[in-house]
């Protein structure tokens, strides 16, 4: 069976970024990594990874950049925002995972084990494909 992938989005050296990289990495899955500061996310990939959830939630709102423009005052449009982001990558909150259609934002190791599927001994779990409905077994299966 292939190996889980992700997609780790973060920037800097940050010491819990590099642990939470670790810790999925040691766990068997494999991870696309982008670092935003060398390749920063542009307003239209920034638009499809937050698709419709609530922007706040990748906002950075420790970030210098956040303070120096007053964004928890200024009431800027979803465009703007975008647009802010693209601009300067510390306005989004690191790291950002992905797998498949989940997504998680932080260092909360608990919520990236159950998204990632990592059990209690930090290993992937397989999953198993789903029966695909009324297959013939091998000649010589007992049935």
């Amino acid at each position: 069976m292939a190996p889980k992938r992700a997609k780790y989005y973060s920037y800097g050296d940050d010491a819990r970024c590099t642990e939470v990289k670790k810790y999925i990495e040691d766990s068997g899955i494999l991870l696309d990594v982008r670092d935003l500061a060398k390749h920063p996310l542009t307003r239209n990939e920034l638009a499809d990874l937050i698709g419709h959830l609530s922007i706040d939630h990748f906002l950075n709102h420790m970030s210098e950049s956040y303070i120096n423009h007053n964004l928890d005052e200024v009431k800027l449009s979803r465009e703007e925002l975008f647009e802010l982001m693209a601009a300067d990558y510390t306005l989004i909150r690191k790291p950002i995972i992905v797998s498949s259609r989940l997504m998680t934002i932080g260092y909360d190791k608990k919520k990236i084990a159950e998204m990632l599927q990592i059990n209690s001994n930090g290993q992937a779990e397989q999953t198993v494909p789903e029966n695909r409905g009324n297959r013939r077994a091998p000649a010589g299966a007992n049935r």
